[in-house]
């Protein structure tokens, strides 16, 4: 046909359905309100048919009339006119009066009834004298009684005193279904029209109601945003997890359920009772966190970035969304980077010192002072072998050996004097215990080779040990500035920094790093003041097999 028919709104479809709701429910109670209506209809009038029987029956003028009629001394036609006299002034529409056998000697209403017998009762005893029911007299259905009537204890020679002289059948017509409804409409009418018209205001205002709440999209565009968010959410790899006002966790995609080792049925839980560390939890409850704030978790270090949730026009909070990142590897690499940068360094100013050699070198050959430019040599490369010898000598891992010799150059540069301390000898060391060992002494040298330069040069002290089963202890000291020691526990859990940076987010994760390779193998991170005034960090590494199952 080519037209489109536009859908009915979601508030729309809402009052469409209440109100069909409502027109069904009101036709019900119409309709059983007609029927209990009937009812009560019915039982009043058999209450009434029976009190009339057994008024017209007790009468001593119509027991004389049947008696007389019985014995042939009177007339049908006064028993008749009685009855209709009774008839009419009891307001019923049926009085029918029989003989002891039940043959009607008197029908004021329908003549046409007078010698057939009366009804039988519906359901019970033929012989029974005295019933109340519903039975058919003509084309109505009418509700009649019967009551037998008893002689009077009068004089003469009538028939014995309490015996049954005849019987007096007493009916009105049971009103139709349509006389029952236009009776009971005027008042059924208004009280449904006010429950119809109070339902209809509901109804819309209900769906306005929910209009509201849903933002005015209409159940179309609320599932394809449903289902957009849940293909979102299992798309990006970054971890994103919304709680309400109470903590709990209403969204949380595969990545966060990884990045967290949260169980499948995260969802509808307090984030507060997932068994996550302390200070990630204070990232997904506690203020919206600063661009890029790293914590740690488990074995990750993870970058979180949190957003309050607020309605349009609302003050108060209604939840938030936090972004998390692993950082793990990234930072592993940038601070393996920084080792190079560093190994760089030193051979630039290993370059720079052996040019200055060089140059004294050509000078003395130039001079023809032989024999000194041979003594010289001799100095120098004594130096140089003294010096990785020393280092060699008490560290055995080639790797940390490394690492220390080329410090020891980079720290020279700035005026800054790197020296292992009297405790130090480590044995050979497995290779992922050299990878930690690596990363921690380079982080714990950089800082402290900073802080030394800051204040204008001075010595930091390196102490590597075996710890007697198969881990290592490093104690690294300077006599800078020195840090408060019971500011550890934020510098390590919010990766803070005491440097100056022009790089956000790109400083204040070695201590975090640290941390957790400490954490992972199942050790600890500790800061104290030095002996000079200085900082000294030491760090824990125990072997894997000590480590457990936090490996």
């Amino acid at each position: 046909m080519g037209r489109s028919f536009r859908r009915s709104s979601l508030a729309g479809q809402i009052l469409l359905v209440q109100v069909l709701l409502f027109a069904v429910v009101l036709v019900g109670v119409g309709a059983v309100s007609v029927a209990q209506s009937r009812q009560a209809s019915t039982d009043a009038q058999e209450r009434r048919v029976r009190q009339v029987a057994e008024h017209v029956a007790s009468l001593p003028l119509l027991r004389d009339q049947l008696g007389a009629v019985a014995q042939a001394r009177g007339s049908a036609l006064a028993l008749t006119a009685t009855a209709e006299q009774l008839r009419t002034t009891s307001d019923v529409a049926v009085v029918l009066v029989a003989d002891p056998g039940g043959r009607v000697v008197a029908s004021p209403a329908d003549p046409r009834l007078v010698g057939s017998r009366l009804p039988e009762p519906p359901g019970g005893e033929r012989d029974d004298p005295s019933w109340l029911g519903e039975v058919s007299l003509g084309e109505r259905r009418t509700v009649v009684a019967r009551v037998p009537v008893l002689a009077d204890d009068g004089p003469g020679a009538g028939p014995a005193p309490g015996s049954v002289v005849g019987a007096v059948l007493v009916g009105q017509e049971r009103p139709t279904w349509g006389a029952e409804l236009r009776t009971a409409l005027p008042d059924l009418a208004t009280y449904l029209g006010m429950s119809a018209l109070v339902g209809v205001l509901g109804a819309w205002l209900l769906a306005r109601r929910v209009k509201s709440q849903t933002l005015g999209l209409e159940p179309g565009e609320i599932a394809s945003l449903a289902t957009h968010r849940e293909a979102v959410l299992r798309g990006i790899r970054e971890g994103v997890v919304a709680l309400d006002v109470d903590g709990v966790v209403t969204v949380a995609n595969d990545a966060a359920r990884e990045l967290l080792d949260l169980p499948a049925d995260v969802v509808g839980r307090r984030v507060d009772g997932l068994g996550l560390p302390g200070e990630v939890v204070d990232q997904l409850t506690r203020g919206p966190a600063p661009l890029d704030r790293p914590v740690v978790s488990g074995e990750r270090l993870l970058v979180l970035n949190r957003t309050l949730l607020r309605r349009a026009g609302a003050a108060e909070p209604v939840g938030s969304v936090t972004t998390m990142r692993d950082r793990t590897e990234l930072v592993a690499l940038q601070h393996e980077l920084g080792a190079s940068r560093t190994t760089t360094q030193a051979l630039r100013a290993q370059t720079h010192e052996f040019a200055n050699r060089l140059h004294t070198i050509s000078g003395l050959v130039q001079l023809g002072r032989y024999e000194e430019v041979v003594g010289f040599i001799d100095r120098v490369s004594r130096g140089h072998a003294e010096l990785g010898g020393a280092i060699a000598a008490r560290v055995g891992d080639p790797a940390l050996a490394a690492l220390l010799v080329a410090g020891t150059s980079v720290a020279d540069e700035r005026d800054v004097d790197l020296v292992l301390a009297p405790g130090t000898h480590l044995p050979a060391v497995s290779e992922d215990l050299s990878d930690d060992l690596v990363t921690v002494v380079g982080n714990l040298v950089d800082n402290a080779v900073d802080a030394a330069a800051g204040a204008g040069g001075g010595t930091v002290e390196v102490e590597v040990r075996d710890d007697g089963a198969g881990g290592a202890v490093v104690v690294v000291r300077d006599d800078g500035p020195g840090v408060d020691p019971d500011l550890l526990p934020e510098l390590v859990r919010r990766g803070t920094t005491t440097k100056e940076s022009s790089h956000p987010g790109g400083r204040g994760v070695g201590l975090a790093l640290v941390q957790l390779v400490c954490h992972r193998r199942g050790g600890s991170l500790t800061l104290d003041r030095g002996q000079d005034g200085g900082a000294a960090f030491t760090a824990a590494l125990p072997a894997r097999e000590r480590a457990g199952t936090r490996g």
